[in-house]
């Protein structure tokens, strides 16, 4: 019998998808990480589009490949996130006017 547990879920930009990250217990008490892409239907509810089994021996590949410094840039803010429209506080912008 196969169990199961929900680490994680990340909503998706249309609200109709998301992406589900699980625990699955197989028999054997083995253990293997499934990320789960899952739709969301108005007559079924949310239903599995497709799943990759991430076997114990990968982990560790995976986890060094999401924290290398080559994904770190899909994580790191871009230009546009740091720009601050030029903007003067009211009382800075009278206190520099003369008479």
């Amino acid at each position: 019998m196969q169990h199961e547990t929900i680490l994680n879920v990340f909503p998706a930009d249309d609200d109709r998808s998301r992406l589900v990250v699980v625990m699955e217990q197989l028999s054997g008490k083995r253990n293997r990480l499934v990320l789960r892409q899952e739709t969301f239907s108005g007559d079924v509810g949310w239903f599995v589009q497709s799943c990759i089994a991430i076997e114990p021996e990968q982990l560790q590949c995976l986890k060094m490949a999401l924290t290398s410094n080559a994904t770190r840039a899909l994580f790191a803010p871009t230009i546009e996130a740091h720009r601050v429209p030029a903007t003067l506080r009211y009382s800075d912008a009278v206190a520099g006017r003369v008479g």
